[in-house]
């Protein structure tokens, strides 16, 4: 078995593993838009990520799994050097016919390779039951952790499946005057990004990727934004992206709660995706994560109202670089601290 290495899309639309990765990236169990060429296309212009793609062939050239993933950083300079981590959303995925274990095995380590110098630390951050492939992860020395999330059937009944508190919030925001849409300049996008900004900085405290990526969310004929306005002004929204009519995932979500009588932006936001789905097609809705079941996580609940199926597919992670990796988490609290 060998591997090949992709780090930009057109080095793979002129490659002739092209056609067959866009046929196995759609068709093999478990895909996602997160491990599709589209994914790798939406992310290659965003500063701050560094996208890179591996397959892994069998000895007659048969395709037999795929990972992509990103090395991802915040700011620049040392703040840039000391938060750079690969991340994996909803990969590896490996072909129904293959050695499951051994393809897994086979693509970590090529991966494990290209990350030295690169990473600090691995995250996987699973999209669906990785438990079959657990042996190969621990061969790697990965360490799984527990991770819960909300996966919400897209389906006539989805309405009638969200709380009842939550049913009366949407019908109490759109009586009160508040509306969905989608953005109709720039500055629909900028607005919605200085409420997140808000959010992040006050309350989430932790690094908000730059305006690029919301710009693309907005561009990209892969993704969606969602903005909730009142009396012309934007006071929430969710941006994520949409695959092959199956799934919508909610990446970021925000919302001015409390600022205006009988609306709830955030709300509004979260199920305008759902209600898309609906009308178009889509199969469910991702919220791409819930907090650790043993930590007491406030947007846990907020998600668990919508009706969704609460799974627990959990992260693995590796650390590459352990001094580094203890003076970025130093750092993260720092700026937690001061912020």
């Amino acid at each position: 078995m060998r591997t090949l290495l992709y780090t930009q899309y057109d080095q793979l639309e002129k490659s002739d593993q092209f056609v067959p990765f866009q046929q196995f990236a759609c068709q093999a169990p478990n895909a996602n838009f997160f491990q599709s060429p589209e994914f790798l296309k939406f992310i290659e212009p965003v500063r701050g990520y560094k996208p890179f793609l591996l397959v892994a062939l069998s000895d007659s050239g048969a395709l037999n799994g795929s990972l992509l993933g990103v090395i991802q950083s915040d700011g620049g300079g040392v703040k840039s050097w000391l938060s750079r981590r690969l991340i994996v959303w909803g990969g590896p995925v490996v072909a129904a016919s293959a050695d499951k274990n051994a393809v897994t095995k086979t693509l970590l380590q090529a991966m494990k390779k290209y990350a030295q110098g690169s990473a600090i630390f691995i995250e996987f951050r699973n999209f669906f039951d990785c438990s079959e492939l657990h042996d190969a992860f621990a061969a790697c020395n990965f360490h799984f952790r527990p991770h819960l999330n909300y996966l919400v059937k897209i389906d006539e009944d989805a309405a009638g499946r969200l709380s009842s508190n939550r049913r009366r919030q949407i019908k109490a925001s759109l009586a009160a005057g508040a509306v969905v849409t989608e953005p109709e300049s720039e500055a629909d996008v900028v607005a919605f990004y200085e409420l997140l900004k808000k959010l992040y900085t006050e309350k989430v405290k932790k690094p908000l990727p730059s305006i690029e990526l919301f710009m693309q969310f907005w561009k990209s004929p892969s993704a969606k934004t969602f903005l909730v306005k009142y009396e012309g002004k934007v006071v929430g929204g969710s941006v994520g992206p949409i695959y092959a009519n199956r799934a919508l995932y909610q990446w970021y979500v925000c919302g001015d709660n409390g600022a205006i009588k009988g609306v709830h932006p955030s709300v509004l936001a979260s199920w305008a995706p759902i209600e898309y789905g609906l009308k178009h097609g889509y199969q469910y809705f991702d919220f791409m994560g819930a907090g650790r079941p043993e930590e007491d996580y406030g947007v846990r609940e907020f998600k668990a109202r919508f009706g969704g199926e609460e799974v627990c597919y959990g992260r693995y992670e590796m650390v590459l670089n352990q001094p580094l990796y203890r003076v970025g988490k130093f750092g993260l609290k720092v700026y937690q601290t001061i912020r």
